[in-house]
């Protein structure tokens, strides 16, 4: 079983699977590190890769100085890639059954935003410019459906209703669909965007169905956003780093700390497991407590 045709056929197999194109990616890559690392071992069959071969390959990603998260997604494709192989009858033993990429339980969530710094980033874009009301109206559709990168990237014109304050979200991780809710005031920047701008945005396009949009008339990307989220929060002075994921966490966040019960955030982010969702309790756990305290009815006994 050639290492190198197999593992491409593999990387073949995530899109069928309803892997995010970003996912697809960065598991590429990891992939090909560990075909260069079986290389250097002189392995080209799979059938050949043992378990030693796998504990080795793991103590020398645990050895680097990277954060444990980073360790953990060079290790997850490999796993993968060999469940998969005996999911479908090409091995009988996974090599790497008991191998742990990082414990959920002591994963910390990334940066999140306080209120106050969500509201001075969105204050940065300014409105006399159509492509900073293009910037706001994604900047509080991010915030308000704590939609991925990708979803915003697969949103096309009809996955809106602004009357009923809603997207559609047809291109979520794992092929699911769903509707999210959009809160008013970011309804509002969106109508503005799509009243004001996209139309002028779309004239050299006109057959474009993507919502959001260069200047130019072409889809705006992944990049797009990490680059004017980048000039916002230099500009507000915040020293976070601030990505579309932020966007993300603080939308759960903020939720959590309004009392907002799990399973709702849970079916609002599009997460397949309540574990993952559980991740943001672990941000600012006084604010919660006191929310909780504040508007659940304690009973008297």
């Amino acid at each position: 079983m050639d290492v190198v045709i197999t593992i491409k056929d593999f990387k073949k197999q995530l899109k069928a699977r309803g892997y995010a194109e970003n996912t697809i990616r960065w598991y590429s890559s990891y992939l090909d590190l560990f075909t260069r690392y079986l290389g250097q071992k002189n392995i080209d069959d799979l059938r050949k890769v043992t378990k030693q071969v796998i504990g080795n390959y793991h103590e020398k990603v645990m050895s680097e100085p990277i954060a444990m998260e980073s360790k953990a997604t060079k290790i997850r494709p490999v796993k993968r890639l060999f469940e998969y192989l005996v999911a479908t009858h090409k091995l009988l033993i996974n090599p790497t059954e008991g191998i742990v990429e990082t414990s959920r339980k002591n994963r910390k969530p990334g940066t999140v935003l306080t209120l106050n710094e969500i509201k001075l980033l969105m204050e940065q874009p300014d409105m006399s410019f159509n492509t900073q009301v293009r910037d706001r109206a994604v900047m509080e559709v991010m915030y308000s459906t704590g939609i991925r990168v990708n979803e915003l990237e697969a949103l096309e014109v009809y996955h809106v209703d602004i009357k009923e304050n809603a997207l559609y979200i047809y291109k979520g991780k794992g092929k699911k669909e769903r509707v999210v809710p959009i809160g008013k005031k970011a309804a509002s920047y969106l109508e503005k965007y799509l009243i004001e701008v996209r139309p002028h945005y779309a004239r050299n396009n006109p057959k474009e169905r993507s919502l959001f949009l260069t200047h130019s008339g072409l889809p705006l990307s992944a990049n797009n956003v990490r680059g004017f989220l980048r000039k916002y929060r230099i500009k507000a002075g915040i020293k976070k780093g601030v990505s579309p994921h932020t966007f993300r966490r603080t939308c759960a966040t903020h939720l959590l700390q309004q009392g907002v019960d799990i399973r709702y955030i849970q079916e609002l982010l599009g997460h397949k497991s309540l574990k993952t969702t559980q991740v943001y309790t672990k941000v600012m756990p006084v604010d919660i407590k006191e929310t909780h305290n504040k508007t659940h009815p304690d009973l008297d006994t």
